[in-house]
């Protein structure tokens, strides 16, 4: 159904950035519209997020500025006065209040970087010096070989040396961090619409008119947090201020969550010194299972060049295997790529800023890292919208607590007992690896899940070590269920991706 709507403003992609600001937005009386083109919140550089959040000057920021060194010798590494440094320094101090409040799961990140050659020790040391710049240095400490091992037996015995910091990152599963924010911001009047590609945008005398698959929109405002599309919709209004966006493309795979307490004994994420076009990196997610990021920055083809090859896995697992060599190709549970984007005008800064030929069209273009800015961007961005006129009046009305979906399998016994009491559906375990009910899957659905996708990355069903290979029948029931839809029409992630693809025996006759 085609829709006509009018809005103060219109936000243009439902990732991570996208729902930041329209939570940080629905804190106002306005009428705030958020238009996304997949069936749900995380389909793009969201989902495939390492989900770290640091601070402007954390040991993992470093780490960019080592990079940074090598591919443009001279330059001034460490710029506190830049716009990444600081909405880092403030999206960190942002972050831990408004995650409790969000009810979302995170965990202190401590963090362990590694030299195992001459030339990873020579880019340790220069690392250990940028920090003492970054005013950080006490925070981080150097371990010769016999520390390091100490404290990890596992990592590789090549080891030389390591800086050690658990003070200024944390580790958060990416979904859940943007569906959090999603859930508040429609809690307040926003409204969203999925499946609602951008066609075209009119720019009028003091508005703009955006044409969706779901209709058209009128907005004074229009704020473009695209992500991997955000050149094209800045094209289509004509709003593109020489800058285009590159992508790359980072093969990483997850493990089986029963190594998460074998692999290491005190930190839950290892790298080595990175060289350009190349890193490696392991880390326990927040749920559990260690994860492999190891591999080449490689050039992405296309937007959406998420395949993954044979070759990459290969050497994703054996890059990581260099780093800690007690797993094998054997636990790893599933593979994929993830794309991220950078701009060309300044690759190693963001782009929010509005349109030089139309003032009321505001670009966020956000590089890495976009969690740790994500709930400073969304202030930066309203205030921006407020001081070119926007009228922020506070909605005495909103709230700001977000409860998540409860998860069984973390409850005490009484905890479990009075849900199933509220509801029987919380009675039925449907994935047995990670333990997630009905009542979970059927909650999923009711705040917005559409696709197998979707329950997965609200409540884990079907992410353990089988893969939906006990539980996929079941998700694929409930959905068909909870949505009155044939299971035929049930997909894994949106038009095209659908798993059923006749009724059995239906060939037959």
């Amino acid at each position: 159904m085609k829709t006509r709507l009018e809005s103060d403003v219109l936000i243009i992609g439902a990732g991570m950035i996208g729902a930041s600001i329209a939570r940080e937005l629905s804190q106002y009386k306005l009428q705030v519209t958020v238009v996304e083109k997949s069936l749900d919140t995380f389909t793009g550089q969201t989902k495939s997020g390492h989900g770290f959040v640091y601070s402007g000057r954390s040991l993992n920021m470093a780490l960019s500025l080592v990079l940074k060194s090598i591919m443009s010798p001279g330059v001034h590494l460490f710029e506190p006065d830049s716009i990444k440094i600081r909405l880092g320094a403030e999206g960190y101090e942002l972050f831990e209040p408004l995650a409790k409040r969000l009810d979302v799961p995170y965990q202190p990140a401590k963090a362990l970087i590694i030299a195992r050659s001459d030339e990873e020790l020579r880019g340790l040391k220069q690392l250990y010096e940028i920090t003492d710049s970054m005013g950080i240095k006490e925070d981080v400490r150097w371990m010769d070989r016999k520390d390091v091992l100490e404290m990890e037996p596992k990592i590789t015995k090549e080891v030389r040396a390591g800086l050690y910091e658990d003070k200024w990152m944390k580790s958060i599963f990416p979904p859940e961090y943007a569906l959090a924010n999603v859930e508040n911001a429609k809690e307040n009047g926003v409204s969203f619409l999925y499946g609602a590609e951008v066609k075209g945008i009119t720019a009028l005398n003091e508005a703009f008119v955006v044409e969706t698959e779901k209709g058209s929109i009128k907005s004074r405002f229009v704020v473009n947090a695209a992500g991997l599309y955000a050149d094209s919709v800045a094209e289509m209004a004509g709003a593109r201020d020489g800058w285009s966006l590159t992508h790359n493309r980072t093969q990483m795979s997850l493990l089986d969550k029963r190594l998460g307490k074998e692999l290491f004994r005190s930190i839950n994420s290892v790298q080595a010194v990175p060289r350009p076009g190349f890193f490696e990196g392991i880390q326990i997610q927040v749920h559990g299972n260690p994860y492999v990021h190891c591999g080449g920055y490689n050039p992405a083809l296309h937007k959406e060049a998420t395949e993954t090859r044979r070759e990459w896995f290969k050497e994703n697992v054996e890059c990581g295997q260099r780093l800690v060599p007690a797993f094998s190709g054997r636990d790893v549970i599933t593979s994929f790529v993830g794309l991220r984007s950078f701009n060309t005008r300044d690759p190693d800064d963001h782009i929010i800023e509005f349109s030089k030929r139309h003032p009321q069209f505001l670009n966020a273009v956000i590089r890495l890292p976009g969690f740790a800015v994500a709930a400073s961007v969304a202030r930066y961005v309203v205030n921006l919208l407020g001081n070119q006129g926007l009228h922020l009046e506070e909605n005495s009305d909103y709230n700001p607590h977000r409860k998540a979906i409860p998860i069984f399998s973390e409850l005490s016994d009484d905890e479990r007992n009075a849900l199933i009491r509220r509801d029987p559906k919380y009675g039925h375990v449907v994935c047995r690896c990670e333990t997630v009910t009905e009542g979970e899957i059927a909650e999923a659905i009711k705040r917005g899940a559409r696709t197998v996708q979707g329950i997965q990355f609200r409540t884990r069903a079907g992410m353990g070590r089988c893969q939906k290979g006990f539980c996929g029948p079941r998700i694929i029931e409930i959905l068909g269920r909870e949505l009155n839809i044939p299971r035929t029409e049930v997909t894994f992630k949106g038009l095209g991706s659908e798993i059923l693809k006749y009724k059995s025996k239906e060939l037959l006759s």
